[in-house]
């Protein structure tokens, strides 16, 4: 009888353990091909713009491309912005200079982009003064 409770308890250890192996190893899958695919739209998103700024280019409508780039950048401010809490100092440093370097060429030399209204821009400007104001809060704490 001792032997039997023994081998039971055993066997029951053993299907606990290849059962939350299993849970682990399901949701370790479920992870990666969730950000597999992350990555790839993001290369396929890339991709795209990048032809069609080479096709805006050699076709000569170099203000389209301007503005398909601008977007990008801005969009790509706004993801600095918004991940900004989760990232290192040494990263937040770096995204400030960056952005710093950004705004200061903004304000030299103002855009000529005639798809944006003067309100876009004033918001965008906007918002990387935000964001340099809360960096360099975060830098004097």
């Amino acid at each position: 009888m001792k032997t039997f409770a023994f081998m039971f308890g055993i066997v029951l250890i053993a299907a606990i353990l290849v059962a939350a192996g299993y849970r682990l190893g399901f949701g370790q899958r479920y992870m990666d091909d969730a950000y597999s695919a992350t990555a790839l739209d993001k290369a396929l998103a890339d991709a795209s713009i990048k032809a069609r700024l080479l096709h805006n280019m050699d076709n000569g409508q170099l203000d389209e491309a301007r503005s398909l780039i601008r977007s990008q950048l801005d969009g790509d401010i706004l993801t600095i912005w918004a991940l900004g809490d989760y990232t290192d100092a040494r990263s937040r440093k770096l995204a400030t200079n960056i952005l710093a370097g950004i705004a200061a060429f903004r304000a030299e030399n103002p855009t000529n982009d005639t798809y944006r209204t003067s309100r876009d821009m004033a918001e965008i400007d906007a918002k990387i003064a935000s964001i340099l104001e809360q960096a360099r809060k975060a830098e004097t704490r």
